[in-house]
């Protein structure tokens, strides 16, 4: 039942905000938080609704009224959002580039409102991740290597100068976009990986919409590629980013065995890994080749494809591997592409 509600925090959260105009997004947290308490008292006892995302939105809606309400802004909530709404969040998401123009796709719209070119990227990251899973500050900490209490004083003065600033959260269009980029792609980058270290010893298929931490996943991945080829964001480093998820998406199933346990890359079964998954992650390569400078998403994607190329582990290109891994190490010189690369030299 947690895994239902972290699965489906985020899409609330940006239709709500999306609802109240982004400079709401405060309240559009506390309002969800509110609701998934109201949400582990009632389930238990009633069972986990159809719609888990409607039951939310509605509940956290209710809130937002009640708080708007108190505050006297009577007429703060637009006349058009009742329970006609509930439509915007079905139980699956959807389809993969369905919008076109304006970011009208609200988490990937919340997302860029998030990461605002005046914050250090690790703020902006933060700030998007934070609203858009519902994670602990402890999980986003990991995946920016630092620690929760750091994080939590990095968020609140982040908020201050947002304040001190005058800037209000909302949803950037045409040239806006460019600089947000990166910060979003990175954000999607740590929400995948969230979601595979949340998910444990799961298994879930990558054909299933999935409710658990794995969602965030097959979340993250639809968001890449719905940047990837949009047209006001796609760029060839979007491409990249989205192969990358797709490669290593791909592979998810086959990581575990039947009782659950992790299976370690060389004794993965290779027929196992989503064959879909990683025809797309090729078509999404060939289009990111279209750069002119090759950035670390490129690097890594041309890794993973290295990875999902290879018949078994013996057939892999590690010569390949390594020169990635060499180039990599001259952009980030971190501690996990240094290590990637002594493996790589080593095999």
């Amino acid at each position: 039942m947690a895994g239902v509600l972290k699965a489906q925090q985020g899409r609330v959260v940006a239709h709500l905000a999306r609802s109240l105009g982004l400079g709401q997004l405060a309240l559009a947290e506390d309002a969800v938080q509110t609701a998934a308490v109201r949400a582990l008292e009632s389930w238990p006892v009633q069972g986990v609704p159809d719609n888990p995302a409607g039951w939310l939105y509605r509940v956290a809606r209710h809130h937002c009224i009640d708080v708007l309400r108190r505050e006297g802004r009577h007429d703060a909530w637009p006349e058009d959002d009742d329970s006609a709404a509930m439509s915007l969040l079905p139980v699956h998401p959807a389809p993969v580039g369905r919008f076109s123009g304006e970011l009208d796709d609200d988490e990937l719209a919340l997302l860029f409102a998030a990461c605002h070119p005046a914050l250090p990227v690790a703020s902006q990251v933060a700030l998007a991740l934070r609203a858009m899973t519902g994670l602990a500050l402890g999980q986003i900490a990991e995946g920016l290597l630092c620690s929760a209490a750091g994080l939590a004083q990095r968020l609140a003065r982040t908020r201050d100068l947002l304040t001190q600033l005058g800037i209000t959260p909302r949803l950037p269009a045409g040239h806006e976009l460019a600089p947000r980029r990166e910060a979003v792609m990175t954000a999607l980058l740590l929400m995948f990986h969230a979601g595979m270290k949340a998910s444990g010893r799961q298994g879930t298929s990558p054909g299933a919409t999935g409710s658990g931490p794995m969602a965030l996943c097959w979340e993250s991945i639809r968001l890449a590629r719905a940047l990837a080829v949009h047209p006001a964001a796609s760029h060839p480093d979007a491409h990249a980013l989205a192969a990358l998820l797709l490669f290593h998406g791909a592979r998810l199933t086959g990581r575990v065995d039947e009782r659950g346990d992790i299976i370690p890359l060389p004794g993965q079964v290779r027929d196992r890994w989503d064959a879909r998954m990683l025809h797309m992650g090729f078509v999404h390569l060939q289009q990111a080749q279209r750069a002119v400078v090759l950035s670390r998403w490129h690097l890594q994607a041309g890794i993973a494809a290295e990875h999902a190329a290879a018949p078994d582990y013996a057939g892999t290109d590690w010569p390949a591997i390594a020169r990635y891994y060499g180039q990599l190490v001259a952009l980030d010189g971190s501690t996990a592409p240094r290590l990637g690369h002594a493996i790589a030299l080593a095999e």
